[in-house]
């Protein structure tokens, strides 16, 4: 869920490389929007969906087709080691009314990037990010000004060693240029990611202690230490598995849906009022929008951030999942995310597939690090329950 340390590394450094072109670097630097302005203006006009419908809604509740996610981090350290099981690791600040909330966020040689945190109740923490998580002391010691970050975490990996990682360098004050950020297959598995880099500085002097050795930090082409401090927004969609059922005023929604082992566990409830189906959670909120059944808009907030930290339109609306259709019905998407326009595109296609069953297709079409991330949303309809499964597919 978050950028691999290998392609962001001094960013700015890189610029100045002659061999950059050569190397062919310069697919692993963040992009420029995926849309225009003209073509992100054009989603803002609602079009109905074209879907033929033969029969009347299954049940009372809409359904959620897709799981969005988003969250904001006002600080994010990240480090490359040369470790041969580590790809990178990561120290995001969550701003909240309470107060800072510190993750670490260590990514496998795979990529799959797990979550520690000193949270009781992690597994119900944004049940909708399906990142591994474990609960666990996680001491941050901060000396920063306003200029310099002075930092020290201290906890245990989710491989049960000891780290210590220390970080001092100046304050970022910039955003990156451009900013549409590159994932670079972390996460690759469970989300289809986007970044906003809103504020981007490489450099600095950091330490890695993993195990109690002190491992040396990857040099991007033998030269540039991998280091950055950050400030970025991450949203975009998610795999998922839920349950929904009807109840007073909207719906619960229960994690997982089915017996599968899943990383998040919650039961959760949904209110619909002028079209809007929401959960309201401490950290992040979900909104979908619908008209008579059709998802036009799905949103992901974070408390004290002014803008959506994701915001989905599709034009035109997704069909009304509850009622049968003829055929295949398809639409476009545009994601916002951090109020920055048109990050990421693609299209949705949705079919009935059996008497009880739906077929929603999620095909991300760019930028490029988006578009290889397709998702298939599987929805059963078992009597007033309704089964929903979201799982990655092939290219």
């Amino acid at each position: 869920m978050a950028p691999r340390g290998r392609h962001l590394g001094a960013a700015s450094a890189l610029l100045a490389l002659p061999l950059l072109t050569a190397c062919g670097l310069s697919k692993m630097l963040p992009g420029p929007p995926a849309l225009s302005a003209g073509e992100r203006a054009a989603f803002e006009a609602r079009v109905p969906s074209a879907a033929r419908y033969t029969a009347g809604p299954r049940v009372e509740f809409p359904v959620i087709p897709l799981q969005v996610w988003g969250l904001r981090y006002g600080l994010d350290v990240v480090l490359v080691s040369t470790h041969p099981d580590w790809d990178m690791h990561e120290y995001a600040r969550l701003d909240l009314p309470s107060g800072p909330l510190w993750l670490a966020k260590d990514a496998d040689s795979n990529g799959n990037q797990g979550i520690v945190a000193d949270l009781p109740d992690i597994t119900s923490w944004i049940p909708e990010v399906p990142a591994p998580r474990i609960s666990g002391p996680l001491v941050v010691t901060d000396h920063s000004t306003a200029d310099t970050a002075d930092l020290r975490f201290v906890y245990t990996n989710p491989a049960g060693e000891p780290v210590d990682v220390t970080y001092r360098g100046r304050m970022p004050t910039q955003p990156s240029k451009p900013r549409n950020g590159n994932t670079m297959g972390h996460s690759r598995a469970a989300v289809a990611a986007l970044l906003d880099l809103h504020l981007f500085r490489t450099g600095g002097e950091a330490s890695v202690s993993i195990g109690g050795k002190v491992w040396p930090l990857q040099r991007l082409l033998g030269l540039v230490p991998l280091k950055i401090l950050l400030a970025q927004t991450q949203g975009g969609f998610a795999i998922a598995d839920f349950a929904q059922t009807p109840s007073p005023g909207g719906f619960t929604l229960v994690r997982p849906g089915s017996a599968a082992p899943w990383p998040t566990q919650a039961t959760e409830t949904w209110t619909v009022e002028d079209g809007w189906a929401r959960r309201e959670g401490p950290v992040v909120s979900l909104r979908y929008h619908f008209v008579d059944g059709e998802l036009d808009r799905a949103q992901a907030w974070q408390v004290g951030v002014d803008v959506p930290v994701t915001d989905v339109i599709f034009r035109p609306a997704l069909p009304d999942l509850r009622r049968p259709f003829e055929g295949t019905v398809e639409s476009a998407f545009a994601i916002d995310i951090a109020g920055q326009p048109g990050h990421g595109t693609g299209r949705v296609r949705c079919s009935w597939t059996g008497p009880d069953t739906v077929s929603v297709a999620m095909i991300p079409t760019a930028p490029r690090w988006f578009a290889d991330r397709p998702m298939e949303t599987t929805i059963r309809f078992e009597g007033e329950k309704i089964g929903v499964k979201v799982q990655r597919i092939a290219d």
